[in-house]
């Protein structure tokens, strides 16, 4: 069942929404990316917002999904990060993960989902204490 975005299973591990979200995060990255080339065109600043604006996508609803990252799950967002975080960088498609999301400034997700649901916990607790 899909809600507000979310792919919902019966048992909650939202296999299922990162299974979509792999090929949907490809396809944007995709049709981004014709708008970069990699030699020469735009500099750090585009490649910045090509990059937030894919991290937003990949990144909704962090704190209802974090606590089910699995490994199965981490590994397909993983590769959707990688392929833009190439990308960004103007790497050949043989850059490791770690490398490309070092050299492209872009934290692992699961931490930045990690970070959301942290904040988004302690607005909801200050919130409730008044």
């Amino acid at each position: 069942m899909k809600y507000l975005g979310l792919v919902l299973d019966a048992k909650w591990n939202f296999g299922a929404h990162f299974t979509q979200l792999a090929p949907r995060l490809l396809g944007a990255a995709a049709a981004l990316a014709r708008l970069l080339p990699n030699v020469g065109g735009p500099g750090t600043v585009c490649r910045k917002l090509y990059t937030g604006v894919l991290r937003s996508m990949a990144l909704y609803g962090a704190p209802v999904w974090v606590d089910s990252l699995h490994r199965k799950n981490r590994t397909l967002l993983r590769r959707s990060q990688r392929v833009l975080a190439v990308r960004a960088i103007r790497g050949y498609r043989t850059v490791s993960w770690t490398a490309a999301t070092l050299l492209a400034s872009d934290p692992p997700w699961e931490l930045q989902a990690e970070t959301l649901a942290a904040v988004h916990r302690y607005r909801q607790d200050t919130r409730d204490r008044g």
